[in-house]
């Protein structure tokens, strides 16, 4: 009479196991790197349209000096990074939820502007930094992602 064996024995669980455990292990590092490189479109976009705004008053008034207010720039709610605009009045901060600091930013003068953005946006020691000029020369100073 042959018996025949209904379920799992415990070698075929635990190296089920060992194979999720190894999936997992490769999955999560690599998701928070995808979760931190979505983060990085929100400053793609948010400088695309600190620049238009910019241009859009550079041809107005023929100058870029006034601050984010007076280029009627205002981040999107729940913004994650820091905004810095510098022309040649100064420069004008909007602080994001992610911890970052733009000191970088220094004054211009009032045919030029930069902008910077920059947001801690992994968790570490590592800030991701951001610049735009007049010339529409977006930048990536320090990539957070890839470090």
């Amino acid at each position: 009479m042959m018996r025949r064996s209904r379920g799992f024995t415990l070698i075929e669980l635990m190296i089920v196991v060992a194979i999720i455990g190894i999936l997992a292990a490769i999955a999560v590092p690599n998701y928070g790197r995808y979760s931190a490189r979505t983060r990085q479109t929100e400053v793609k976009a948010q400088l695309k349209a600190l620049y238009t705004a910019a241009r859009s008053y550079f041809a107005e008034k023929d100058t870029f000096i006034g601050g984010m207010d007076e280029l009627g720039f205002v981040p999107d709610p729940n913004y994650r990074y820091t905004y810095n605009y510098a022309s040649g009045q100064g420069t004008q901060t909007y602080v994001g939820s992610m911890n970052g600091s733009c000191s970088s930013v220094s004054t211009v003068s009032a045919t030029t502007f930069v902008a910077a953005a920059c947001a801690n946006i992994d968790n570490d020691a590592t800030l991701d930094t951001w610049t735009m000029t007049e010339t529409n020369a977006l930048l990536i100073v320090t990539d957070d992602v890839s470090l």
